[in-house]
């Protein structure tokens, strides 16, 4: 085994000196190309693999393929800014079903030269702007099919590629845990069935993290801080599988007034937990119940403080929460809520508030914007703790007019203490938190009870307190999850750990579909795959709709086996996504749209139609070398896990 590492070691070193020398994949000479194509992607990951793939798929139609890898704010210039390629290999991450950013001429995230001259793009603009307006979420569902499936039969700036998708593992003792709504919306519904390996306590849940940064959501940037805010609060709207809005949060109903009006009612009798200073306690610490009344945090308007039962959540705080994320002043988050042109309190209830709509607050017509019920998905702020009665005015970015928010607030004693000692109306409460060590929760015994998957009442969430254990690598988190003290862990960072537990008894391993896309962009505006190319009409009467340009990247989509790439470099887990939404987006993914399946036959065919005389090319040693050596990679890599597990 040893010699056998040995002769790999030196193949890989051989590869990596000649792939230094050709720019990793550079130029393979190709006399009988019909085309030469500079693929480009960042380095460090498999992409440079991909490219490997597609210049060996694309060279039995007579392209040949440049490979250029970057580093990544390089490769992030050069799709932005430059534009200097054909073809490259990138991932979308995000959500929501306005994507004029990246599908649009004037979008910042346009790495595919879309512009309003090119057939069908002006069409695909509108479309996209009417889906915005349309209310009904069924005929909205219509109109995205058909804006996708006219994106990916007419105009084909991609080939989307794989979703990537999330694991978690709990021992199989844990029950009720679903992934879909995630560990703070499952709390209510889980159970342990007995003990499991290394057990010490039913009455606890034990999870890894990240150490605390910042409570505060306004400012959070980390995705524990922001798991450890949300176990606190709750959510304003709530959201079922399909992304539809529920009325199972605080948030639980609505009317609509007019196009542009809204009026939403809170639950009732939904209180703030005490406002705990955590900052000094630790595990010696008397129990949060008995911390006295007069060591509360007291809030910017004088006086004001909660121990539990005195301060109701009510539409203010709900109005606060909104404005604050839309205001300079108190969130870094730009251009956040714009879209609300009013927002208040209504005048004879305080349960229910208003928000009125303009999507672009710089024109003077007002415009719909249906993706506003995700911004209500916020968790609510603490009203009476973060505003003050200070008559300051200021505005939000969609001109919303601001009692009390004025410049230094975020410097008060107040936001410093919520950043660390945050509260909410949650299913927990922060208790205390050793630095890099542990962040300990609590339950919260008033929480209102309402499960977010059913809307059933009377719940409390299954453990008294929950455990976040702080780790300061992945592996180490890996252990203590094997050696049964932590209760659950994710997996993505260990897909041969995770492969075994799938097929051992002891655990439960779920997935779920990312909310991401990897795909092959093109540039519209290169010669071959668009250009010139995008404004000649086929000659054949069957394709008179259908350009050379377009005809050239069908070619190009079906001839690479994405099938393939994914057996070879992903064992075949990935999923293979055929437009422009993530399968994640269940409720707008068309799953009945044109797919290129890998097709040979069909490809010749679409370049034929484009005029190309297809004939395969030859590739040279290098080209081929390059992709021994990913294979060989990948294969040395399954023989050491073999071995090892040996």
């Amino acid at each position: 085994m040893k010699k056998r590492i040995m002769k790999f070691t030196f193949l890989l070193l051989s590869c990596l000196i000649i792939m230094s020398s050709v720019n990793v994949g550079a130029d393979v000479n190709r006399p009988k190309a019909i085309a030469n194509l500079v693929f480009k992607t960042n380095g460090g990951g498999v992409r440079p693999s991909y490219g490997l793939f597609i210049a060996q798929y694309l060279g039995d139609l007579g392209i040949n393929v440049k490979i250029r890898v970057e580093e990544w704010t390089v490769f992030l210039g050069t799709v932005l800014a430059t534009h200097n390629y054909d073809i490259g290999v990138i991932r979308l991450t995000g959500g929501g079903t306005d994507v004029r950013d990246v599908f649009t001429e004037v979008g910042s995230l346009n790495l595919f030269g879309i512009g309003n001259d090119i057939p069908y793009c002006n069409e695909s603009q509108k479309m996209q702007e009417n889906g915005l307006v349309i209310t009904d979420l069924e005929e909205r569902q219509q109109h995205y099919y058909t804006w996708q499936q006219l994106m990916m039969d007419k105009i084909i700036p991609f080939l989307p590629l794989f979703t990537f998708k999330s694991y978690s593992v709990h021992w199989s003792n844990v029950k009720g845990f679903d992934i879909r709504y995630g560990i703070i919306n499952s709390l209510p519904y889980m159970w342990y069935d007995g003990s499991h390996f290394g057990q010490n306590s039913l009455d606890e849940y034990n999870m890894a993290s990240d150490a605390i940064e910042d409570l505060n959501p306004l400012f959070t940037k980390a995705s524990s801080d922001s798991f450890i805010w949300s176990m606190i609060t709750e959510r304003m709207l709530k959201f079922n599988v399909d992304d539809h809005p529920t009325k199972n949060g605080l948030i639980n109903n609505w009317e609509q007034i007019d196009d542009f009006h809204y009026k939403f009612y809170l639950r009732d009798n939904v209180y703030w937990t005490p406002s705990y200073n955590i900052s000094s306690r630790s595990i010696s610490s008397e129990p949060l119940s008995d911390i006295p009344t007069n060591e509360l945090m007291i809030g910017l308007k004088a006086g004001e403080y909660s121990d539990g039962s005195n301060m109701k959540i009510t539409a203010k705080d709900a109005v606060f929460t909104l404005l604050a994320w839309a205001n300079d002043l108190t969130t870094d988050t730009f251009g956040s809520n714009e879209w609300i042109s009013d927002c208040y309190v209504d005048p004879v209830d305080e349960l229910s508030f208003h928000i009125h709509i303009d999507r672009n607050p710089d024109t003077p017509e007002l415009e719909q914007y249906i993706d506003f019920w995700y911004d209500l998905g916020l968790g609510v702020l603490p009203e009476f703790f973060l505003n003050s009665s200070n008559p300051a005015i200021s505005y939000t970015n969609g001109g919303v007019k601001c009692v009390g928010l004025y410049p230094g607030i975020r410097s008060t004693p107040q936001w410093v203490s919520y950043s660390y000692s945050a509260f909410g109306p949650g299913k927990y409460m922060l208790d205390y938190h050793t630095i890099n060590s542990i962040i300990v929760l609590e339950r919260n015994p008033n929480w209102f009870g309402v499960g977010c998957i059913d809307g059933q009442s009377g719940m409390t969430p299954f453990v008294k307190k929950i455990n976040l254990r702080v780790f300061g690598d992945s592996n180490s988190m890996l252990q203590e999850f094997k050696a049964g003290k932590l209760d659950y862990a994710r997996m993505g960072s260990f897909p041969a750990e995770r492969k075994q537990m799938e097929n051992d008894p002891r655990f439960d391993v779920q997935s779920i579909q990312g909310g991401n896309l990897e795909f092959m962009f093109y540039n519209l505006r290169r010669p071959f795959i668009g250009g010139e190319n995008n404004f000649q009409y086929l000659e054949d009467p069957d394709l008179v709709n259908y350009t050379k340009g377009i005809a050239v990247r069908k070619a190009i989509n079906y001839a690479i086996d994405r099938y393939e790439i994914n057996q070879v470099l992903h064992d075949g887990e990935l999923t293979i996504c055929h437009s422009t939404f993530y399968p994640s987006q269940a409720f707008y993914y068309y799953n009945d749209i044109i797919k290129y399946n890998y097709d040979l036959e069909a490809a010749n065919k679409w370049l034929e139609a484009a005029g190309y005389t297809v004939r395969e090319i030859e590739n040279t040693g290098s080209s081929i070398f390059l992709a021994v050596a990913v294979v060989s990679l990948i294969y040395f890599a399954r023989v050491s896990f073999y071995h090892k597990k040996k």
